[in-house]
């Protein structure tokens, strides 16, 4: 399979109030875990930040291409122009507990061939920002960019997708404020 992966890690963070990149789930940063997880899965893992991150090396790390910054679409849409690989495995940074046959299983419950997006279906619930997408998306995502139309299940639900139901609650959980941390510090 010809599938990268690409970290979202270029958000405001406005939430938990400081970079959760950053930030320490049992003594290890968030994305650190993400990147644990996702990095046997996929050929080669890249993330989008808009900040350096000295913890990885420079040479996978780009910055959104659209200014100002516009969420987790400006992310996907600068993957896609950047990565050269057939399909795109998208992760929040802030996801510590993804599953381990996550894109395995995304890929292989694909129905069709012309199915150019899928996303977990978790408790009748898509999570759009864990996304795995066929290079072919840039054509819709770049008129959702133009038209200032940045919901990411918008664009989506434009392009033939397909739900995975997932079963494991956990495994999407985002650590989007300091209440949601501590919750799980030391679990």
């Amino acid at each position: 399979m010809d599938i990268d992966a690409v970290i979202l890690a270029g958000g405001l963070s406005s939430r938990m109030g400081e970079d959760k990149s950053l930030i320490k789930l049992n003594k290890k940063t968030l994305i650190s875990h993400v990147m644990a997880t996702i990095k046997p899965q996929v050929n080669k893992v890249w993330i989008n930040t808009n900040k350096v991150l000295d913890e990885f090396p420079k040479d996978i790390q780009f910055a959104d291409s659209v200014q100002p910054i516009i969420g987790p679409l400006g992310g996907m849409f600068s993957a896609l122009k950047k990565i050269e690989s057939e399909w795109i495995q998208f992760c929040p940074n802030d996801c510590p507990f993804l599953p381990g046959d996550l894109v395995k299983k995304m890929y292989e419950k694909k129905n069709n061939k012309h199915i150019k997006a899928l996303l977990p279906l978790v408790n009748n619930k898509y999570e759009p920002t864990f996304l795995l997408c066929h290079r072919s998306v840039i054509r819709t995502i770049t008129s959702f960019i133009e038209a200032k139309n940045y919901k990411l299940m918008d664009w989506v639900t434009a392009n033939n997708f397909q739900g995975i139901e997932f079963f494991d609650d956990k495994a999407f959980v985002n650590m989007n404020d300091p209440s949601t941390l501590k919750k799980y510090q030391d679990e």
